[in-house]
């Protein structure tokens, strides 16, 4: 089996982290998001990836590499943005696909039964099967219409009836190779738009409803949510610790929490509740994290708090200092001792703050 990674959007919502991290590297309860997709798709024993890249394509390389779990990792670059079904069509001119392959979205988190979901596809003679996640709210995403065989009738983009149903397109597929005479070359294609309501006009789009959990992370605050919500899901009233660190006596890790490999906490500090911790971390004494997010490499002077944040990675804050929630410290910032992160503010890659940022405000 082979499958396709769709991974060339320029993560637009979630800047201005993703000016520097490609959004596949977020780091998500403890790993990047792009390994729970690999772990997925090496569960559905997938021996073939192709990642279809764009912007910042080669740090994803770096990271990731040419091979995951024996499965074979290669990429397909985007030289300008084909939507959804144009990158398929370029990654099958890298690798013949089988008669069946996968297709998923780059940016969503889930536990789905691709064995199950394969047998269904395979005996409803569907070109593709969607998955389906069904949601409170539909009106974000769009809501699918299906009938009583699951079949997808229709799309609705941005439902204005009153109670559109709450079945969305979950962004993962199952699509017979035949589809591939049906997108154009060299120009973007809309898989939801330009594909997908032919084949649902021939009876030939069938729909599959995932009953695991679906995340999908498409904002900072989804990120957020999603850190949190998957922790406890996964880990619940734990704490989990990656790898060798060292941790003082007295210091505390309040659960549910991750903190990565190769860390340290000084005398006295807290990390957690709802914590994710990266790998090479440094805390200080008396240092305070919660309800926060943590990328690698970050150094946390003594008695300072970072209260309901995200601070990138490559990061350094100095000796008191407070931030607080819905703060954003991009990559490879260094604030001064002293200061006070306001609720909301954001901070820019690379930045000095020597002075207080007011709540909303952007150093940029």
């Amino acid at each position: 089996m082979k499958a396709i990674v769709l991974a060339g959007g320029f993560a637009t919502r979630l800047r201005p982290i993703s000016y520097v991290i490609p959004k596949l590297l977020f780091p998500v309860a403890g790993k990047p998001m792009i390994y729970w997709t690999l772990d997925l798709l090496k569960r559905f024993q997938v021996g073939e990836v192709i990642l279809c890249v764009n912007y910042l394509a080669d740090a994803l390389r770096k990271v990731v590499g040419d091979e995951y779990r024996g499965m074979r990792i290669r990429y397909s670059l985007e030289e300008s943005p084909l939507g959804t079904a144009g990158p398929i069509k370029l990654a099958s001119k890298i690798t013949r696909l089988p008669p069946t392959f996968v297709a998923m979205n780059g940016d969503v988190v889930t536990n789905i039964e691709l064995d199950e979901m394969f047998e269904k596809h395979k005996a409803s003679g569907a070109v593709v099967t969607d998955a389906l996640c069904e949601v409170q709210d539909s009106s974000r995403f769009g809501a699918v219409e299906v009938d009583s065989a699951l079949r997808i009738i229709r799309f609705v983009e941005k439902p204005n009836v009153k109670d559109p149903g709450r079945l969305i397109n979950a962004g993962i597929y199952l699509i017979e190779r035949s589809l591939l005479k049906m997108i154009p070359s060299g120009r973007k294609v809309s898989l939801e738009r330009e594909i997908f309501p032919d084949l649902a006009k021939r009876g030939k789009l069938a729909g599959f409803c995932t009953s695991g959990y679906w995340f999908d992370i498409g904002t900072i605050s989804d990120y957020r949510r999603v850190n949190f919500d998957l922790m406890r899901t996964i880990i619940g009233k734990v704490v989990v610790r990656q790898g060798r660190s060292l941790i003082a006596d007295d210091s505390k890790l309040a659960p549910p929490c991750i903190i990565g490999r190769n860390s340290e906490m000084g005398r006295g500090s807290m990390l957690g509740p709802n914590v994710v911790s990266g790998k090479n971390v440094q805390l200080g004494r008396n240092v305070q994290v919660a309800n926060s997010i943590l990328f690698d490499d970050v150094k946390i002077g003594d008695g300072s708090r970072v209260i309901g944040a995200i601070v990138g990675s490559n990061s350094l804050i100095g000796k008191r200092v407070r931030i607080v929630t819905g703060a954003i410290v991009s990559p490879g910032v260094h604030v001064h001792d002293n200061v006070r992160i306001g609720r909301g503010a954001v901070i820019h890659p690379y930045r000095e703050v020597a002075e207080h940022v007011r709540p909303w405000a952007q150093l940029m």
